[in-house]
């Protein structure tokens, strides 16, 4: 089973597969992979204190804390873009715009999910490293 949907913060792609297995055992493996723009993918993966400074920044002043990450993109803070200075354009950008459009309360909402977003994925990195996926087959010994 393949579903694919689209929401408006990314694409969602989900995919069933059936792998040989033997009788009794649940072998579907199901797979969620996101895709997010470009502007999200800038958002740099901070220290979780960091992140939180900055949200709470965002929500006082709408585009601050996204203005701040995106210096943080240059002293070493890793982004799924991969390349730093584009990173770094790209914060600047959402930050200008989030203050320019707090006007019409847009920006406050953008800049106050932006924030949010900091912290999600501050705390998601730093959970990630630790979980080490592996798969255990168990084989019966009855032979029949």
């Amino acid at each position: 089973m393949s579903v694919t949907g689209h929401s408006a913060r990314g694409s969602l792609q989900v995919s069933r597969t059936d792998r040989g297995s033997m009788p009794g055992e649940d072998a579907e493996i199901l797979e969620v992979n996101e895709k997010h723009g470009p502007l999200y993918n800038a958002i740099p993966c901070m220290p979780v204190g960091v992140a939180v400074v900055l949200c709470i920044l965002n929500i006082v002043i709408p585009g601050l804390g996204t203005f701040f990450s995106a210096w943080t993109c240059l002293c070493g803070c890793k982004t799924k873009l991969g390349k730093p200075a584009k990173a770094f354009c790209l914060n600047l950008l959402s930050a200008l715009l989030q203050m320019i459009t707090f006007v019409f309360i847009v920006g406050w909402v953008w800049s106050i999910i932006w924030g949010m977003n900091f912290v999600q994925i501050a705390t998601q990195t730093e959970r990630e490293p630790t979980k080490i996926p592996y798969y255990v087959r168990r084989q019966s010994s009855v032979v029949e």
